[in-house]
């Protein structure tokens, strides 16, 4: 997302912790993907399956997967 959207330079800094902290299940993000877990919730294009889950070890639907990317383009003023 970063180098193709651009979209994480327009986001404020903010620490990494303060973002995931609302969410129960923060703790099963994987290391690797904690920076861009952060910036997709930061930059709205992912919510969570609810306010306080954001399912990190779940499979993910085709319509998730289509509203991700519709809110990825239209973020990034592609669409």
């Amino acid at each position: 997302m970063r180098k193709v959207t651009g979209l994480s330079d327009q986001l404020p800094a903010q620490d990494l912790n303060k973002i995931l902290q609302s969410y129960d299940d923060a703790k099963q993000v994987s290391l690797w993907a904690r920076d861009s877990v952060a910036d997709v919730l930061q930059a709205g294009i992912i919510t969570g399956r609810s306010s306080s889950q954001l399912a990190p070890q779940a499979f993910i639907t085709r319509a998730e997967v289509a509203l991700i990317i519709q809110r990825l383009l239209q973020q990034s003023e592609l669409i």
